[in-house]
């Protein structure tokens, strides 16, 4: 376990749509370093929290960053801090990949301002870490899935927050680039990133997460390491799935096996 203070701190957070509550008191530390991976049953308020963690929807209770509630800072602070990566890794406009990167730095200088050399060093660590770089002067919008899906992340990682929330990064991915996309956000965490991705691949977060969060009903109801967070009793409760628990060279991996 990490002790060292949390980058992101979120007590009490509860979101309301319609009256009623989707995220329910919910508390959860994001730390320099580690990959948290946030699981649950479908409706169960993932991505509610994770927007509402990254100041996109109002919410009760506190979140904070290095101490200070996100409320207090302005909207471009916020991005500095706060790399958020949405469902999708959807391109709209036929841009060059590594202009596409590159608006992960608008949170860093005005609407009118040119790269700076800063800017441009980052887009291009960006690049070089999700090996986009090869084809950076190509249109986003002739990759395929696996590539947009680096290029999205290349983008958030520009921005060189402190914290990056990713919502389903691996989702309509193939296996490969499933492992791929995870391996980035660990590498992300191990650089000093606190990251949070919503995943739903039992087995991708028990292989990946320094700590599994699981939600019910908009509660984070455990938060521990894999093994634990991730039981075959616990995937049972949360899920109404039975999982048998292979044994691997990196560990217990969870596989379903039926509904229950």
């Amino acid at each position: 376990m990490n002790d060292a203070a949390p980058k992101l701190r979120a007590v009490g957070v509860t979101v309301r749509l319609g009256g009623a509550p989707v995220v329910d008191e919910a508390a959860l530390d994001l730390r320099s370093g580690e990959l948290v991976v946030l699981v649950g049953p479908n409706g169960a308020g993932k991505t509610t929290l994770v927007r509402a963690l990254a100041g996109l929807l109002p919410a009760e209770g506190r979140v904070e960053i290095d101490g200070r509630p996100l409320s207090s800072l302005s909207a471009r602070e916020r991005a500095r801090q706060i790399a958020y990566l949405p469902q999708g890794h959807i391109f709209h406009w036929p841009m060059p990949v590594a202009a596409v990167v590159a608006l992960g730095r608008h949170a860093h200088a005005d609407a009118f301002s040119s790269l700076s050399d800063a800017d441009r060093a980052a887009v291009g660590r960006a690049l070089s870490a999700t090996a986009t770089e090869t084809f950076a002067t190509r249109s986003v919008t002739t990759l395929s899935g696996g590539e947009r899906a680096r290029v999205a992340l290349a983008r958030a990682l520009a921005t060189e927050a402190a914290v990056l929330l990713a919502d389903e990064p691996t989702v309509s991915l193939d296996p490969r680039h499933q492992l791929v996309v995870m391996g980035l956000l660990r590498d992300a965490a191990r650089a000093g990133g606190a990251v949070l991705a919503v995943v739903h691949d039992l087995a991708l977060a028990a292989r990946f997460a320094d700590r599994v969060a699981v939600m019910e009903r908009g509660r984070i109801i455990v938060d521990a390491a894999p093994i634990e967070a991730l039981s075959a009793a616990r995937i049972a409760a949360a899920f109404g799935v039975e999982a048998v628990m292979v044994d691997t060279g990196d560990g217990p991996i969870p596989i379903a096996r039926r509904p229950i």
